[in-house]
């Protein structure tokens, strides 16, 4: 969380050039990928792998007349997992919901047509069914950073691209261990 927060404190005392005023609030759905990097755990009684999965959220953003927003956001995968040991084999959804509150940085000129943003905040990752134990669910603080492009197809409508990356202490062996989990996402923008 704090890598983020220098990141967006850094390219803010840069003097990072103003983006096109959105002005006011939008709403994007989205869908895209739901992709853990660390994604296999062994424990002393199975070994458990992490797949991609499809994800589905929703996002509302506010922008005013400086290159500086506001967003809110949330997402739910399936998150499918496989465990594979002595006592259990199975294949089984995590049900994994991703959130944050992020400030949002523009990073393209005013002049410009396509609107380039980098994004930054805290997160939550609540795991509805945990990777070791599928009767317990686990929520985790961390972070999220992210970096987007925005197409504007009118003045309130627009597509919107996104990659974003969730970071946070999970625990899937037993033990805490630093994790990132990637979403990678399309949208409709509609704003008013």
């Amino acid at each position: 969380m704090f890598r983020g927060i220098a990141l967006v404190a850094v390219l803010g005392a840069v003097g990072v050039a103003p983006a096109v005023a959105q002005g006011g609030f939008s709403v994007t759905p989205w869908a895209g990928a739901y992709v853990p990097t660390r994604n296999s755990f062994s424990t002393v009684t199975a070994d458990i792998k992490r797949d991609n999965s499809f994800i589905a959220g929703a996002r509302l953003t506010f922008w005013g007349k400086s290159p500086v927003g506001f967003e809110l956001t949330g997402g739910f995968a399936p998150a499918h997992v496989t465990v594979a040991g002595t006592t259990v084999n199975a294949d089984r959804n995590t049900q994994v919901f991703v959130g944050g509150a992020k400030l949002m940085l523009g990073l393209s000129p005013a002049t410009s047509r396509v609107g380039f943003f980098l994004s930054g905040g805290p997160s939550i990752i609540r795991v509805g069914h945990n990777v070791g134990q599928e009767s317990e669910s686990r929520t985790d603080w961390g972070g999220v950073g992210g970096l987007g492009v925005r197409i504007p197809f009118s003045a309130s409508v627009g597509m919107r691209l996104e990659v974003e990356d969730y970071f946070y202490g999970g625990n899937f062996d037993g033990s805490k261990k630093f994790q990132n989990d990637l979403v990678l996402s399309a949208g409709l923008a509609l704003g008013w």
